[in-house]
């Protein structure tokens, strides 16, 4: 059995909401509100999420602020310890084995936190390599490559403060992977670029290190419409718990009440076999069906409403056996953003 990227086990973090220095009547206040109505004084952050990344993976981590997002990379990264639970980076764990995890697993943060401005950019991995301890002989190659392979070689030797934000992005992955670090944990990685340069640099992280190198991409962002476009899952939190896991389209399909479903099938101006494609009503999950000629008379439209589970074999069986020809089928769905704002509708922590 392959051993997961990442296996977060009821992971649990607490945090103190007991006394501190009040100093005037609207700190007292928005205090009360934070402990209203909880019957012990600690805030739970993340309240028993579990989950699995398989190697080679981009998984989506999405919420609202203050869902836990934040919480969980910092236990990820090793960073914060958890209260219960355990969290494993290929096996090795993050508490027990915190060094061995950080060889394994880097975070590349949205900002160029940690560079040197007066340092160029090779200069800058230099100085982060005999940091991490990589000999110098060894760490003088692997640099060279990550240049090259952040396509960076042309600024290497460029002062860190004349770099772009795309370039500081790029320097920070190859930062990352000097430890030749087998998952990424990107927190919203293109914010900040102007659409061409967040369009590179996803280009970048799915093609080049997912596909080329194999690499895990664990990817926390509120942009939902890039989620869709790059996540192999997505995880929802909401109130430190997971909420919806699942491909993109499963996401949003975990929130339809009912699918329409157009089909459009050859018909070619002939009178169309009306009674048998409403035998399609029969089927479990059709709600309504209704069927139209195009506007040149040459395909015969079927509008279906039905429920998310409707046997879409059993439609297309029953169209068949009329000798049918398909050529368009349309099937909509709620956007990801519509699935979140289902899944988190409600005050967060």
């Amino acid at each position: 059995m392959q051993t997961p990227a990442i296996e977060v086990v009821n992971i649990t973090k607490r945090y103190d909401a007991g006394v501190r220095k009040i100093t005037s009547a609207i700190e007292l206040r928005n205090y009360l509100g934070l402990i209203r109505g909880r019957k012990e004084r600690n805030l739970i952050a993340l309240d028993g999420v579990s989950f699995s990344i398989a190697p080679g993976e981009v998984f989506g981590l999405l919420g609202p602020n203050g869902a836990g997002k934040t919480t969980l990379i910092k236990i990820l990264s090793t960073l914060v310890l958890p209260d219960d639970g355990y969290a494993r980076v290929f096996g090795t764990d993050v508490v027990k084995h915190p060094r061995a995890v950080l060889k394994k697993l880097q975070a590349v943060l949205s900002e160029g936190f940690g560079f040197e401005r007066r340092l160029t950019g090779r200069q800058n991995l230099e100085f982060y390599a005999t940091l991490y301890g990589i000999p110098k002989d060894i760490a003088n190659k692997r640099i060279d490559e990550l240049l090259e392979f952040c396509q960076l070689a042309g600024a290497a030797d460029l002062m860190f403060q004349k770099y772009s934000t795309g370039m500081t992005r790029k320097l920070l992955v190859g930062r990352a992977l000097l430890t030749d670090a087998s998952v990424l944990l990107l927190d919203e990685p293109t914010s900040g670029l102007d659409p061409s340069a967040a369009a590179d640099f996803k280009t970048f992280l799915k093609d080049t290190l997912v596909r080329e190198k194999g690499k895990t991409l664990i990817w926390a962002t509120h942009n939902l419409f890039e989620a869709q476009q790059v996540c192999d899952t997505i995880g929802v939190l909401k109130k430190g718990r997971i909420v919806a896991r699942g491909s993109p389209s499963e996401i949003r399909m975990s929130v339809a009440e009912k699918v329409n479903i157009t089909i459009s099938v050859l018909n070619e101006g002939r009178k169309p076999p009306i009674e048998e494609i409403e035998r399609i009503s029969q089927i479990d999950g059709v709600i309504q069906l209704a069927t139209r000629q195009d506007s040149y008379n040459a395909n015969l439209i079927i509008e279906i409403e039905a429920t998310r589970d409707v046997d879409y074999n059993a439609v297309f069986k029953a169209l068949s056996t009329q000798g049918l020809k398909i050529v368009g089928l349309e099937a909509s769905q709620p956007s990801l953003e519509e699935a979140f704002v289902r899944l988190t509708r409600g005050d967060a922590l």
